[in-house]
């Protein structure tokens, strides 16, 4: 796949790394909206990164950002804004963990739908985010901040048997969702602290429509479970989701025909699918029937 033309794509921050894994002297190659680019930290700390061209030379510069412990580039001159996510500026006393990069092959917007999705907890997650008898997903409040580019899903309420390594038994655990543009979904989840919430981010690296790079950041309130720990958690519950979504088709999302009919309790995603639609959005998108 050549780079996209979709301009809803283009003008994306696009996460490709930790900021761990640029050091100087150390070039990061990867790809980003079937674009292959190369990404280096220079002596002095800055960032610089450019497309690469099929003879493997540096081609146009790209602008390159640090934010929120990861490396952001966009290929627009002029991008959208980046979120702001207000728990950062709480660490410490929020403890951070990043996780990542694990290689999917489906699209980003798949990824971000299965976040989104609560009815799946008690058949994927058995036992640790769901079980049965307790699959009804009670109705809960969508918003969509046209200005910002973001859809909110607030009062989620899910019953969880293990809602986070330090839990100690099942409770109702109250969610947050909020997408940011096609490629960011964050979640604040019920904390162990009552009436405080911890900061889940998963940041999708679309490298070509069907083939991602998911990385992911936890921020912590409670500070009983080790790193390793809460990490594992982490990682366990994305690799029960990556075997669904790599058996998922289509693997680009359809957005213009009934082929996929969402359920009430999928009030998130059809918002979500809502705004990219009226974004006229095509990267991972799955043509209509006589385009295709």
């Amino acid at each position: 796949m050549t780079k996209t033309t979709d301009p809803v794509a283009l003008a994306e921050w696009v996460v490709i790394g930790r900021r761990e894994d640029l050091r100087p002297g150390r070039p990061w190659r990867t790809r980003v909206l079937g674009q292959p680019i190369e990404c280096q930290r220079l002596a002095d700390g800055a960032l610089r990164a450019v497309e690469i061209d099929a003879d493997g030379r540096h081609g146009a510069p790209l602008q390159a950002r640090e934010r929120y412990g990861h490396v952001w580039v966009t290929f627009s001159g002029n991008p959208r804004l980046l979120l702001e996510i207000a728990e950062f500026d709480e660490h410490p006393p929020r403890r951070y963990l990043g996780w990542g990069g694990v290689k999917v092959r489906t699209s980003p917007q798949r990824l971000v739908e299965n976040f989104l999705d609560m009815g799946h907890f008690a058949f994927v997650h058995t036992d640790v985010l769901g079980a049965e008898p307790h699959t009804e997903i009670r109705d809960y409040q969508v918003e969509t901040r046209q200005a910002l580019g973001e859809v909110w899903a607030t009062r989620c309420l899910a019953y969880q048997p293990k809602a986070s390594s330090a839990a100690g038994g099942g409770r109702d655990v109250e969610y947050v969702y909020r997408t940011s543009g096609p490629f960011v979904v964050l979640l604040y989840k019920t904390a162990e602290r009552p009436g405080t919430f911890d900061n889940l981010g998963m940041l999708v690296q679309p490298m070509e429509e069907d083939h991602c790079c998911v990385w992911g950041y936890t921020l912590l309130l409670e500070s009983e479970t080790a790193d390793s720990e809460a990490l594992h958690f982490q990682q366990s519950i994305f690799q029960q989701d990556r075997l669904i979504l790599e058996h998922q088709t289509p693997r680009r999302i359809p957005l213009h025909d009934a082929s996929e009919t969402p359920a009430r309790a999928d009030a998130a995603a059809i918002a979500y699918r809502r705004w990219m639609r009226e974004a006229g959005m095509r990267f991972g998108i799955q043509p209509k029937a006589a385009e295709a």
